[in-house]
């Protein structure tokens, strides 16, 4: 009777966990379903608010700004004489047209739910990735030219702890006014993605 009872307890005991590991499997496959999904809409909605407008801008500013002709790292330089820079593309009459800023913008509206995983970035980086990676290189250059303008906090008469903790609320204070598309630009400094296959637009010239 024993014996039955052990069997019986063992028997539930694995039911139990197959149970388990089925509900798991299941929970992770639907999980990863939801993410393709969203991925697709988010795709669908890349695509009607970037128009290849937008694209043509992005072409001819990365041709524009090619420093294997030359060009300075900052600079633009266009086939009719004309320059500018990465200082004022976004400005009012700037190279970047506001198609640049608005696809940005763009960028940095799902740029949460790609800090949140909850979109498989991998497609979304094929799909936009050469775009992505150029964009940041502006808005990054921007981030640290404005960032360079403030003078470093000195120690003066602090403790070695009271300037630690200073120096950590003035780190803070600092990521806030200079974060450039503030969503855009902190994915794009920690995401892993660089390395995965992505769509050219254009070559360098």
């Amino acid at each position: 009777m024993q014996i039955i009872t052990e069997a019986r307890n063992w028997i539930l005991l694995l039911l139990g966990i197959i149970g388990a590991f089925v509900t798991i499997k299941t929970f992770l496959d639907n999980v990863r379903q939801r993410k393709l999904d969203n991925t697709f809409k988010t795709l669908e909605y890349l695509r009607k608010h970037i128009p290849q407008e937008y694209i043509d801008t992005f072409i001819t500013l990365f041709h524009a700004n090619g420093e294997l002709r030359g060009v300075k790292y900052n600079e633009f330089r266009f086939p009719d004489g004309r320059t500018d820079t990465i200082e004022n593309m976004f400005s009012e009459g700037g190279c970047g047209n506001g198609d640049i800023h608005n696809m940005i913008e763009v960028f940095n509206l799902i740029s949460k739910s790609l800090n949140q995983n909850l979109l498989a970035e991998e497609l979304i980086w094929y799909e936009y990735g050469q775009i992505m990676f150029t964009c940041y290189k502006w808005t990054k250059y921007l981030e640290e030219n404005k960032r360079a303008l403030l003078p470093y906090p000195q120690k003066g008469k602090m403790s070695d702890k009271d300037y630690k903790k200073f120096i950590k609320k003035w780190e803070k204070s600092v990521d806030a006014i200079t974060m450039f598309y503030r969503d855009f630009n902190e994915y794009m400094a920690q995401t892993k993605v660089f390395d995965k296959p992505t769509k050219y637009y254009t070559y360098a010239e």
